[in-house]
């Protein structure tokens, strides 16, 4: 049963078949290419992910992720930070270098 996969700097682009994988806590994506947050919603368990410098611009498709206690966003592109209600859980959320208005 797999709980953690650091997969940093591999020029990912999308999102994919990470569905099946729903005993994950720990999803490391730092620095790869990825534009948009989205095909997680199923990793119920997940209590750490790492999308830090990537391409993002909207925090979405998170919301099902009501065991998330840390979300590091750094150096993306986002510019608004959405209703947070849902996190209940969370603790840090990292959102350094960004474009938030």
């Amino acid at each position: 049963m797999l709980k953690s996969i650091c997969l940093r700097q591999n020029c990912i682009r999308t999102l994919q078949n990470l569905d099946t994988l729903t005993s994950l806590c720990t999803l490391d994506l730092y620095d790869n290419l990825i534009t948009e947050i989205k095909n997680l919603n199923k990793l119920q368990n997940l209590t750490h992910l790492d999308l830090s410098f990537n391409r993002i611009s909207t925090i979405e498709n998170i919301n099902d992720l009501v065991n998330l206690k840390k979300l590091y966003l750094v150096n993306n592109r986002v510019r608004k930070i959405c209703n947070l209600t849902p996190f209940v859980n969370l603790t840090l959320l990292e959102l350094g270098s960004n474009k938030i208005k």
